[in-house]
Formats: C-alpha cells, structure tokens, sequence
C-alpha cells in the first residue's frame, strides 16, 4: 500500500465584499507550484497555478498596491457610519430572538396538542 502525501491547507483570505468570497493559496511543493483559488461558500469557481517567479511578480504588484493605498487617508463614504450603526443594530435584534427553527417546532407541537384535544375519545 502507498501512503499519498496531502497538500498542506492553504492560506485563506476573506473577500471584502462577503457573501461567502474567499481566496485560498496552497502551495504544492511536488509540483513546485502556488495554487491561487478563488471561493463562493464552498465552492471553488476558480483556479490559477502559478510558477515561483509569477508569484514573485504578483507579490510586488500587490505590495506596489498596498503602499499605494497606506499614502492616503482613509475616506469612507458618508453613509458608512451610519451603516454599520445599524448593522450593528440588527445585530443586536435578531441575537435576542428566538431562532426561526424554535418558533416552528413551538407552533407546531402547539398545534398538535390542540389537535389531540379536540380529538374525541
């Protein structure tokens, strides 16, 4: 029997956006690879292989960027405060109610107790 080697988990990161986006990097030495993948939820919709010096070059494109972005201020848009308040908000709300699943079983069983009552014996 031959034992397979398991490429080692990745590196995740989240996509700002949300929704379940996500970039994952795994490297795979057999190969002498970088597998750059791109994630919906638990699906991959995509991947690029990528040899050590094109990596070389998207690690400076993405510092070139990030020095970029460290030079300026900030800016959010007026309405991001104001978002995040009620987002937070919501939030809030929706932890102090009960969860839909509970409701449901609550009525239901409600439900099957008047239902065996009015059941004549």
């Amino acid at each position: 029997m031959t034992a397979l080697v398991m490429p080692v988990h990745g590196r995740w990161t989240w996509d700002a956006r949300g929704e379940g986006r996500a970039v994952r990097v795994s490297t795979h030495v057999e190969a002498g690879l970088l597998n750059l993948s791109l994630w919906r939820g638990e699906t991959c919709v995509g991947t690029a292989r990528l040899a050590p010096e094109d990596v070389a070059q998207l690690v400076t494109g993405l510092t070139d960027g990030l020095s970029a972005l460290a030079a300026r201020p900030r800016v959010l848009a007026p309405d991001a405060g104001r978002v995040a308040e009620l987002e937070t908000r919501l939030a809030r709300l929706e932890q102090r109610r009960e969860p839909l699943w509970r409701r449901a079983a609550d009525a239901a069983g409600g439900w099957a107790v008047r239902k065996a009552a009015r059941r004549p014996r």
